[in-house]
């Protein structure tokens, strides 16, 4: 009798848990498991009063009362199994209804038994053991509703042995715990209804429920049975444009969905417990050799004339500590690429035909330099010295040096962007623009730190024109500082300089292009190059004391150094 009431409190406490654990989530699934537990503590509870009491009547009662849980658990059983596996769900849910007026029926004629004797054509009292045993003869529709509820257990281990079969861990696992859950009290009750030994009086079935609560309990705790739930499976993984493979520890495909099949140009049964190399030919080596943890990588098919290209991750499937298999993702990226590669040689041609342009200008400009100097010298000294005469020519020279300059520059923005953003040491790339000043009378000072940027390959650059441009435009300047801080999310660059400072009217002007003396060019291809990786870059300086230009560096594009870069830098 104790077993019996402790299978009852595991069932209630399971139902308490999966009420606990799902009562945020609409899953159909959840309503039914907690049924399937009340169910099973109902029969155990009733059972174990029947069995404590000695009056006939009293056990009849209890036994009638059992049915509360007997008629709806095989119902509730197949509902749950259907919805948790995806096997028939449409039909379970078409004919959730129809499907529980039988369980009424059949409390309606246990209730009225007395009346018709249907369902128990009669009981006694088995007095051969250790304490009476109520016996029940059992009726015509008893045996119709041992055979509906049969079925409908069957139907559902059958529908979890097929997610057993055909899914890898953690899925199979959870149809494995279920399943085996299943079949301990219904191998009871067979035994039981069979009249095989000592089994003919005393019903086994409520005691296994200890069994399957702890079953079901030990799979809560150590496989999360009702927390990882394959009710996606064939909503959302079939639905996928990625293709989708999972392989066993063996490297076998265990599942595979629709898009995965139609990358590679088979059907189910040609892959399924096959290697991965069967998808799309020995040719393709996708895994091996196959780095710890998970990984991506590219890959191309050649299907006839045509080649396709992938991008294919590849991740651990893990069961606590223990590796359980694969998750491959493949995504076609044939398009994205050929898209590329004619961005890349549209490129190409641009560039190539702007540096054929760049340099007949050049040579242009650098003829009109020579002619222009030809004259000056060839004019007589009267007309030499007109001071009309000097001032156009002046104006000449400085329209070819601009137009120069300009050129120069087209070459520089030309190359914004070409070469993927690196991490680079803010220290050490100032270092090496400052190093083109060397014997200015600038003196530098950079302070060193192992903070680096995600920028693009052109930052020296940048440094370059911030130190030009102190020189060109400070007047005095003899000192520039270079120094960073982490100032919240961000980091802060500074450069800071001693010489004349910037007007408060030209601080936002002076990264517009062609705005200040000369060409105007140098800070406007500063805020080029670093605005690439989101950085930004204002005037903070105080005029008269000196400019100092402030770069913010936006989280995720700063890092401190590891410490296998400084070891390897020094």
């Amino acid at each position: 009798m104790g077993a019996l009431i402790f299978s009852g409190l595991i069932s209630t406490l399971l139902a308490i848990r999966a009420y606990k654990a799902f009562n945020y989530r609409s899953l159909p699934f959840t309503r039914y498991f907690i049924l399937i537990m009340l169910c099973m503590a109902l029969w155990s509870v009733n059972y174990a009063f029947e069995i404590g009491f000695m009056d006939i009547e009293y056990k009849y009662i209890f036994a009638q009362l059992q049915y509360l849980g007997i008629a709806f658990a095989p119902v509730v059983w197949f509902l749950f199994a259907a919805e948790y596996s995806g096997v028939c769900r449409q039909f379970a849910r078409k004919y959730e209804k129809l499907l529980f007026l039988f369980p009424c029926l059949t409390i309606l004629l246990m209730l009225t038994n007395k009346i018709h004797g249907l369902y128990f054509e009669g009981f006694y009292l088995d007095y051969s053991g250790e304490f009476p045993l109520l016996v029940l003869k059992h009726g015509p529709f008893f045996w119709i509703f041992y055979i509906y509820s049969f079925v409908l257990i069957f139907l559902g281990i059958i529908f979890f042995f097929r997610q057993f079969v055909r899914l890898t861990a953690p899925y199979g696992t959870q149809a494995a715990i279920a399943l085996t859950a299943a079949c301990v009290p219904v191998l009871g009750n067979i035994l039981h209804i069979a009249d095989i030994g000592p089994f003919a009086f005393f019903d086994p079935t409520p005691f296994s429920f200890a069994i399957t609560g702890l079953i079901l309990f030990w799979g809560t705790i150590q496989h999360e049975f009702l927390n990882i739930i394959p009710v996606a499976r064939e909503s959302v993984i079939e639905s996928m444009n990625d293709g989708y493979i999972v392989m066993d520890v063996s490297n076998s495909i265990v599942d595979i969905n629709k898009a995965a099949l139609e990358l590679a140009g088979k059907v189910r049964k040609e892959v399924m417990g096959k290697n991965l190399s069967c998808l799309f030919g020995e040719g393709v080596e996708i895994l091996g050799p196959v780095p710890e943890g998970s990984f991506g990588r590219e890959i191309s098919v050649k299907s006839g004339s045509e080649t396709k290209f992938f991008t294919v991750s590849v991740s651990p499937l893990m069961t606590r500590d223990d590796a359980e298999g694969k998750l491959v993702m493949i995504h076609d990226i044939t398009e994205l690429y050929l898209y590329q590669e004619a961005l890349k040689q549209a490129n190409k041609k641009i560039n190539l035909m702007s540096n054929i342009t760049r340099h007949d200008i050049l040579n242009q400009v650098n003829v009109l330099s020579g002619y222009t100097e030809l004259i000056s010298e060839t004019l007589p000294p009267d007309v030499k010295g007109d001071p009309r005469i000097s001032k156009y020519l002046r104006n000449l020279n400085k329209g070819i040096e601009t137009i120069h300059s300009q050129i120069i520059f087209t070459k520089d923005y030309q190359e914004l962007g070409v070469v993927s953003p690196t991490w680079q040491s803010i220290c050490s790339i100032a270092k090496e623009a400052a190093f083109a000043f060397s014997g200015q009378g600038i003196k530098f000072s950079i302070e060193d730190n192992s903070l680096e940027i995600y920028a693009d390959p052109l930052l020296k650059k940048a440094f370059y024109n911030l130190f030009d441009n102190a020189r060109t435009h400070g007047e005095h300047v003899s000192e520039i500082n270079v120094s960073s801080r982490i100032a919240g999310e961000n980091v802060i660059i500074e450069v800071k300089d001693n010489g004349i400072g910037v007007s408060p009217v030209m601080k936002e002007l002076i990264f517009e292009k062609s705005v200040g003396r000369n060409t105007g060019l140098g800070l406007f291809l500063v805020r080029g190059i670093i605005s690439i990786t989101g950085m930004e870059i204002i005037e903070t300086g105080v005029e008269g004391e000196g400019a100092k230009f402030e770069i913010k560096v936006p989280p995720g594009n700063w890092r401190i150094a590891p410490t296998e870069s400084k070891a390897s830098s020094t």
